[in-house]
């Protein structure tokens, strides 16, 4: 029997980092969302960060650790890996193997709306948390293949009024320049701000009462001018089929594993892994363990 292995940093052991196994089970859960799905993953751990107190990432560094920003290298098949841990994944799109990692802040709450919760460039990624917080943080990279997500987080919105009480927000998105955030209010309004001016609100769009409650269903979305245009409620749609980005070629997942097919062929899908691995190159195939493919860039 194999295992999943996911490293995390531990002050004080060693080079400070530590392996996370998970027994591996005969059946993979594996959820292929296509690009243009939404939103943020996490553990659902709840809570907002302490202010007085320097906020944790899950490799266990914390917000005052001097680390070097970089970009991740965002060229492959990309997933959320969720288990104790969620970590945004770049695999190896011919071969499977896990090429580079960020975490999410373990406070985040899972949300079925996630590419849209991170940057055109992937850089920057906004989350909420179960009690309705908002933040915006920016990658960070690690001394290894892991890197973070937040680890000096942004809040937005946060001040209550003085009338409403404190605000709650869900659904956290991009607008199309990568500049603006955009997220659906507990008042059923949709607001954007800037994160350097995360304070300063503009109100984009009244919904019907009661949307903000279903939190997995949009019933807004953003066009490339930026306006918030309503929609029919929609939930994410989930495929076995992920395209490639120039549109020639999908891959393609069944019971046997991942496959090539070349658009307007009619050959045989040509075999190409048949899991996708970890940063050992074992097999992620285990029950407490989702993944969740956000596409193929």
């Amino acid at each position: 029997m194999s295992e999943v292995l996911v490293t995390t940093a531990v002050p004080g052991e060693g080079r400070g980092r530590r392996r996370r196994r998970w027994p591996v089970g005969a059946v993979p859960v594996l959820a292929v969302l296509l690009a243009g799905t939404v939103a943020c993953g996490g553990d659902g751990g709840g809570g907002q960060p302490p202010a007085d107190k320097a906020v944790p990432t899950a490799a266990g560094q914390s917000a005052s650790a001097k680390t070097e920003h970089k970009s991740l290298e965002m060229k492959g098949l990309v997933a959320l890996v969720s288990g104790n841990l969620t970590e945004l994944v770049v695999f190896d799109e011919t071969t499977g193997r896990t090429k580079a990692g960020a975490f999410l802040p373990q406070y985040a709450v899972p949300s079925a709306w996630r590419r849209q919760a991170f940057s055109p460039d992937w850089h920057s990624v906004v989350w909420t948390t179960k009690g309705g917080d908002l933040y915006f943080g920016e990658y960070t990279s690690g001394a290894g293949p892991n890197g973070n997500y937040g680890d000096t987080p942004v809040h937005i919105g946060g001040k209550p009024t003085y009338s409403g009480g404190k605000p709650g927000y869900t659904q956290p998105r991009f607008g199309p320049d990568g500049k603006r955030v955009y997220f659906l209010a507990n008042n059923d309004k949709v607001y954007s701000a800037d994160p350097k001016s995360p304070d300063d609100l503009k109100e984009e769009a009244t919904l019907g009462p009661g949307t903000s409650a279903q939190e997995n269903e949009l019933a807004w979305d953003i066009a490339a001018s930026g306006q918030v245009e309503k929609r029919q409620a929609a939930s994410p749609g989930r495929d076995s089929e992920v395209p490639a980005p120039d549109g020639k070629r999908t891959l393609v997942k069944n019971g046997s594993g991942w496959f090539l097919k070349e658009t307007g062929s009619s050959a045989e899908p040509k075999f190409l892994f048949e899991h996708l691995l970890d940063y050992d190159e074992k097999p992620l195939a285990n029950k407490s363990v989702t993944v969740d493919v956000l596409g193929w860039y």
